[in-house]
């Protein structure tokens, strides 16, 4: 189930970037990125191939339904840690980056900083969100339960090493890392797709298996890193001080091991019956009634 999972995800995704192979094949000649990205509009279509792959696995092969598999009502806390905490890793990243002088800063003067900060949570968080669906629904929603017996950590490294890779055709077209060594490239994407892949199973997992909660840190993630932390605004190496860089991917690694620390003082998580994900044993012990998450949607 896993490999024909994953075999369609990558095709879907593969067949909706076609256009961009000849740029992509190019960069590997030339063992340098694009300095403009030049994914074109149609890219963002191959995002929703995950999404797909697990649909027809849910409904024609493995069978399992739709019933429970996005995790729609949680409680509010998931909510505002999966929107909240990514800006925060964005947010840490910048911050260091401009204060050790690897890096300047620059929100721009078009509009006043809060005013763009508004506009990417009210607007930029829920439009990326839609296309972290794409991918979350495929990958947090039908590979990561299959793993989850491996444990957490080795699930979420397995699924970072078969995520990351599917970007290649945008990545070497100068996605995330404009005007670099492919193979570099590869490299540290994979890096920062362990560390995100840990704290997405991480939340999905304590969220009672909800995909929708994972959908919201990638969205999130997404919209303030691609407009805060691109090249445009933020000077320097990519591989260096970007979210996708060594201090970005630091600040991820910090937050990774303090909330792995916190999982193993707060207790071992136990299987959810019924829906292939986790749900925290303490976190269940611990909530009111009132507070626990009501069945999934």
């Amino acid at each position: 189930m896993v490999i024909t999972f994953v075999v369609l995800s990558y095709g879907i995704a593969w067949a909706f970037w076609a256009p961009v192979w000849p740029d992509a094949l190019q960069a590997l000649k030339t063992w340098r990125t694009p300095t403009n990205y030049a994914g074109g509009s149609y890219a963002p279509l191959g995002m929703f191939a995950p999404a797909a792959a697990a649909l027809i696995m849910r409904l024609f092969i493995s069978k399992e339904g739709l019933r429970g598999s996005l995790g729609l009502v949680r409680p509010w806390r998931y909510y505002m840690l999966a929107i909240f905490g990514p800006i925060v890793l964005v947010s840490s990243t910048i911050g260091i980056s401009d204060a050790s002088g690897l890096s300047q800063f620059d929100p721009g003067t078009e509009k006043p900083f809060w005013y763009v900060f508004v506009l990417l949570l009210v607007i930029g968080t829920p439009i990326s969100t839609v296309l972290a669906l794409g991918e979350e629904y495929g990958w947090r929603g039908y590979l990561l339960p299959k793993l989850l017996p491996l444990g957490e950590v080795k699930a979420s490294v397995i699924v970072a090493l078969i995520w990351a890779p599917w970007h290649l055709p945008l990545l070497l077209v100068g996605l995330n890392y404009p005007g670099k060594n492919p193979l570099g490239v590869l490299f540290f994407m994979s890096v920062l797709g362990i560390g995100l892949s840990l704290l997405l199973t991480r939340l999905y997992v304590a969220a009672g298996s909800s995909v929708l909660m994972a959908a919201i840190l990638h969205g999130s993630l997404n919209s303030f890193s691609d407009r805060l932390s691109d090249s445009a605004h933020l000077s320097g190496d990519p591989f260096v001080v970007s979210v996708g860089g060594m201090i970005g991917i630091g600040v991820i690694a910090v937050a990774v091991i303090l909330v792995y620390l916190r999982r193993r003082a707060a207790g071992s998580d136990t299987p959810q019956p019924g829906t292939g994900g986790t749900v925290d044993s303490t976190a269940r012990h611990q909530e009111s009634p009132h507070d626990q998450a009501p069945p999934q949607l």
